[in-house]
C-alpha cells in the first residue's frame, strides 16, 4: 500500500467495478446547489471530475460571495447551472475514453464515447465558452445544453483569459498571475483608470487595472492598446472592447451590472 507506512491491512471484500457517467438534471434548485460528485459522476481516465469539480467551485465561489455580500443580484446565482451544467455534460461524456481504457478488462456493455466525438485535453480543461446573463457578448444565443469549443484562448467573452508570458515592470510574469481576487481590467491604455474608478465606485464593485505593454498580448488577443477584457473573479472574460470606447464608464457600468445580475 502506498500510504507511507507499512500498515498490515486485510482485504474483506473485493467487488468489481465499472465506469459510468451520470449529471444531475439542475445543479441548482432554491438554496441547494450541487458541486462535484454531487453535480456529475464519471470514470478518472482523463481527471475529468476532479478539475470539472474544482472549476465549478471556482465559479460558483464568487457568484455566492456577491450575493451575500448583496454587491449581485440573485439571479447571478442560477448562472451557475447555465454555465457549468453544459460543461458537466461535456466532460462526462468525453470521460468514456482516453489512454487508460485499453488497459482495463471492462465488459463490452460498458458506456462508450461514439467515434469522432473525442475532443482534445485542451478543449476538455479550458477550451470551451460559457454563454449566460453573466456574459456581455453580441453573439446569437447557444442550445442551453451544449458547449461552445474553441480551438484557442484569445480573449473571448465567456472564455478564460489566456496565459501569456510578459514583461510587466521588468520582470517575466503571466497574465494570469496580474488578476486578482475580484474584477480586472487588463489594457494597454492608462485612460482606462479613470473609467474603472468611477465605474467601481458606482456600483460598489472594486475593480483592478493592469496596464500591460507587451506587443504579445495584443497579438494573441487581436486587442488594440486601447482596448480591454473585463475579466470576473473567475478569470473568465466577461466584456471585451477591441477598442476604446466612446463612454467608457457607461460601457463598464452597464456590463458589471449585467454580469452582477442587477
Amino acid at each position: 500500500m502506498a500510504i507511507g507506512e507499512p500498515l498490515d491491512a486485510q482485504i474483506i471484500e473485493v467487488a468489481s467495478w465499472q465506469p459510468y457517467e451520470q449529471v444531475a438534471d439542475q445543479f441548482c434548485c432554491g438554496r441547494a446547489i450541487l458541486v462535484g460528485d454531487s453535480a456529475h459522476t464519471m470514470p478518472p481516465f482523463k481527471v475529468g471530475g476532479a478539475n470539472c469539480a474544482i472549476q465549478s467551485a471556482h465559479n460558483l465561489a464568487w457568484k455566492l460571495a456577491a450575493v451575500l455580500q448583496e454587491t449581485a443580484g440573485p439571479g447571478l446565482l442560477a448562472t451557475y447551472h447555465a454555465e457549468r451544467h453544459p460543461v458537466g455534460r461535456f466532460a462526462a461524456r468525453q470521460s468514456l475514453t482516453g489512454p487508460t481504457v485499453t488497459m482495463l478488462e471492462l465488459n463490452e456493455d460498458r458506456p462508450r464515447l461514439p467515434a469522432g466525438e473525442e475532443c482534445s485535453m485542451f478543449q476538455l480543461l479550458i477550451g470551451y465558452r460559457y454563454h449566460s446573463a453573466a456574459v456581455v457578448t453580441d453573439q446569437p444565443a447557444m442550445d442551453p445544453d451544449e458547449v461552445q469549443q474553441v480551438d484557442e484562448l484569445c480573449g473571448q467573452p465567456g472564455t478564460r483569459v489566456p496565459h501569456l508570458w510578459i514583461t510587466q515592470g521588468g520582470q517575466r510574469t503571466s497574465t494570469l498571475d496580474l488578476l486578482g481576487p475580484g474584477f480586472t481590467l487588463l489594457t494597454g491604455d492608462e485612460r482606462w483608470r479613470g473609467a474603472t474608478a468611477a465605474a467601481s465606485q458606482a456600483l460598489g464593485v472594486p475593480i483592478a487595472t493592469r496596464c500591460l505593454r507587451d506587443e504579445a498580448w495584443f497579438a494573441v488577443t487581436g486587442l488594440a492598446p486601447e482596448g480591454a477584457l473585463l475579466v470576473r473573479p473567475d478569470d473568465i472574460v466577461g466584456l471585451r472592447c477591441r477598442e476604446l470606447p466612446d463612454d467608457p464608464i457607461g460601457i463598464l457600468r452597464q456590463a458589471l451590472s449585467r454580469i452582477l445580475c442587477r
